[in-house]
């Protein structure tokens, strides 16, 4: 009866966890995969474990409560363990804030947390997952990761509404300030956003399944689509009005395997467009322009870059530029500062990168596209692609040239001829064309004197 009863004792002690907690791994992690770590830590608010997502090693915490000293430290313990094993660290944040009763210790608590996301930068992917209260110290712990996914409960922000005189009951609620809205599509601090719990748990898998376990390690898959497929609906897209906007989208979901396309911060700085694919079963980062370039497309567009040269990961960029967002606003926050930044974090990325030009090349936009100039290793254009030191009635103004002059020398073929352009391809062949490229550029091996491991660099 005595080996009974400690049974029981088990069992009674493991239904007393929050059901909440369970739901969400099991939501996370393959079917009856999750081991839990650390399970008679009755001080640590936090359950913490691992299991399997799609055949990978994933390591997880799940915040069920204050956070203190004990708490950090079985964190702590997951990343080492994650660190050592290469594998990534999934973080579930619904935190009541720091144990008051610590006092200065909870500083402590923070550190330990920190340090240990900052050390796993650009060594393991590292993803948080904000489905409850993440407010004040909290708030590094997600800003910290590569990506943060929210959920409609989700709420993040440093600075409660309550401290803003007059602004809490007014203009701005706890979930205008630090709802998944306004942290998709103003600050930027979340990648996905989602109102269904279920849905976000499943893209988290899918992210997890685009990326390497760590940064020793390549992500490559089988793929089932023909390499050689190629779109006719890809001469046709550039759109014969100058001035109208190209699809950017469908001509990444066209080049991509299966036609799918996982894209990044789809409601922030949307004059960028930012994701993976894979090419022949291998993932591909990308970056497309969508419009002007301003500060937030900038961010958005060199985040991604670090991330994926800090996972070995190819970056593909779809070039269509004319120039910058023109304010005083843009000047006073620095866009020339983040424009050098771009510049500074393509051509310090020593993954295989690939410009394709789309159509409009202009001015020092262009440069900072991942251009030849600045180290992309290949660059195609397409037939309707414009490249020129700046837009043609400046360039007729200034330089006293005829249209026709101005043709001649902005044109693929001339551009080509100096150099700065490999081929000039046929859109409909931009999958083949890209994957042979790639594949080419797969056994690339180059060290820059910069080069840093973190992933959140920009």
């Amino acid at each position: 009866m005595g080996t009974l009863n400690k049974v029981n004792e088990l069992i009674s002690h493991i239904e007393k966890k929050s059901l909440a907690v369970y739901a969400k791994a099991e939501l996370l992690f393959d079917p009856n995969s999750f081991v839990e770590v650390g399970a008679f830590n009755k001080d640590a608010s936090v359950v913490t474990g691992y299991g399997i997502i799609n055949n990978k090693l994933v390591y997880a915490y799940f915040q069920d409560g204050v956070v203190s000293v004990e708490h950090a430290k079985k964190i702590a313990e997951i990343y080492d363990l994650a660190i050592k094993m290469g594998a990534p660290v999934v973080g579930v944040m619904d935190s009541d804030g720091l144990k008051l009763e610590e006092g200065i210790d909870a500083f402590e608590a923070y550190g330990i947390l920190l340090s240990n996301q900052s050390h796993a930068s650009g060594v393991v992917p590292q993803i948080s997952i904000v489905t409850g209260k993440c407010i004040g110290m909290s708030s590094f712990i997600p800003t910290l990761s590569d990506f943060v996914f929210m959920t409609t409960k989700g709420k993040l922000f440093m600075n409660s509404p309550s401290t803003f005189e007059g602004i809490e009951g007014k203009s701005t609620s706890y979930d205008d300030l630090g709802g998944f809205k306004a942290n998709a599509s103003k600050s930027g601090i979340s990648h996905f956003s989602y109102d269904d719990e279920k849905k976000c748990f499943n893209d988290v898998r899918k992210l997890i399944d685009f990326f390497p376990s760590n940064n020793l390690e390549e992500p490559r898959y089988k793929s089932l689509d023909d390499l050689n497929r190629e779109d006719a609906f890809l001469n046709t897209v550039v759109p014969d009005d100058p001035n109208s906007q190209i699809d950017m989208h469908s001509i990444i979901t066209a080049i991509a395997d299966n036609n799918e396309f996982l894209e990044v911060h789809k409601y922030f700085a949307s004059n960028i467009i930012a994701g993976f694919i894979k090419l022949n079963g291998c993932t591909i980062g990308v970056v497309a322009n969508n419009g002007l370039i301003n500060i937030d497309a900038t961010q958005k567009a060199g985040n991604l870059v670090n991330i994926c040269d800090a996972f070995n990961i190819p970056i593909l960029t779809l070039t269509d530029t004319v120039g910058y967002e023109k304010s005083v606003e843009q000047e006073y926050k620095g866009i020339v500062k983040y424009g050098a930044k771009l510049i500074f974090t393509f051509a310090n990325a020593t993954v295989p990168k690939l410009n394709v030009i789309i159509r409009n090349a202009i001015g020092n936009s262009y440069l900072l596209m991942n251009s030849k100039h600045i180290g992309a290793d290949i660059v195609y254009a397409w037939p309707t692609a414009e490249i020129s030191l700046m837009d043609k009635r400046s360039m007729m103004d200034i330089m006293k040239i005829s249209a026709k002059d101005y043709n001649l020398s902005s044109n693929p073929y001339s551009v080509a001829g100096k150099g700065y352009i490999d081929d000039i391809i046929v859109p409909a062949h931009t999958r083949k064309r890209i994957i042979s490229a790639f594949e080419m550029l797969s056994s690339k091996r180059e060290i820059h004197a910069a080069k840093k491991h973190s992933s959140i660099e920009f």
